[in-house]
């Protein structure tokens, strides 16, 4: 049986200011923990810990230290300690509902120095399955967590080779609604018997209903064949002065 494996390196170091204790004693069981400095490198060399088995009474007491701060595992520890017993010596902890990316995300939202936590990740299997490896890269910030697997890549990678074998198309003419707006004023300015209206009485839905209006009605085959005229002729030409231009190269590489 395949056994897989999610090994994972924190690569931003956490200050020990920025932590709460409880923060930090979770974080250290999710991970293995090393001092860097004045905080801590997490890394998980097999896979992060969902499930966590903690001395109760270190747990109690980064709880209690912990208390009025803001964070995501306040609420959880609370109610998984109000289930305990005095009399026990360890607690388990099921934060598989609760992702180690959300407990950074507090910590950067209330850091004055921290922007944001960067974790890299492997997908490995203990045989060479197909869907055993790969990797993700995670960015955590006080607004978002963004990850994005190597699964996703390939799948980019599929959209930009598609659109790239796709023929090229070339917009003829656009124009959008401020344009419209901004000819009103112009309109009106230069023609003073044409309307009483000032332009703000003209308002967004009128300026809409006549764009689509004229665009339905408009007929522009003739503009486009010419167009596409010029641009065959010009194609043409294009060519021409780039395979003279080739030819020439060509004969002074012979001389």
């Amino acid at each position: 049986m395949a056994s897989y494996f999610v090994p994972t390196v924190v690569q931003t170091t956490i200050a020990n200011t920025d932590m709460t204790p409880l923060e930090r004693l979770v974080l250290s069981h999710i991970f293995d923990a090393e001092p860097d400095g004045e905080g801590l490198y997490f890394f998980a060399e097999e896979s992060p810990a969902e499930c966590i088995e903690v001395d109760a009474a270190e747990l109690r007491a980064a709880h209690r230290d912990s208390a009025g701060i803001d964070s995501a595992l306040d609420p959880i520890v609370a109610e998984r300690l109000a289930d305990s017993d005095d009399a026990d010596t360890h607690i388990e902890l099921d934060l598989s509902m609760t992702s180690w990316a959300t407990i950074f995300q507090d910590i950067v939202r209330r850091s004055p120095a921290l922007d944001e936590v960067v974790v890299a990740s492997a997908f490995t299997c203990s045989r060479m399955c197909p869907d055993g490896f790969g990797g993700m890269a995670t960015l955590i910030t006080a607004d978002a967590v963004r990850s994005c697997g190597t699964d996703e890549m390939i799948a980019q990678f599929r959209d930009e080779a598609a659109a790239a074998a796709a023929p090229r198309s070339h917009v003829l003419l656009r124009f959008d609604e401020a344009e419209v707006r901004t000819m009103i004023g112009e309109v009106i300015a230069y023609d003073g018997a044409l309307t009483r209206l000032s332009p703000e009485a003209v308002c967004d839905d009128d300026i809409h209903a006549a764009c689509v209006a004229v665009v339905a009605a408009a007929e522009l085959t003739e503009e486009r064949g010419s167009a596409l005229f010029k641009v065959a002729l010009g194609a043409i030409g294009t060519a021409e002065q780039r395979l003279a231009q080739e030819g020439n190269e060509g004969r002074r590489e012979k001389e």
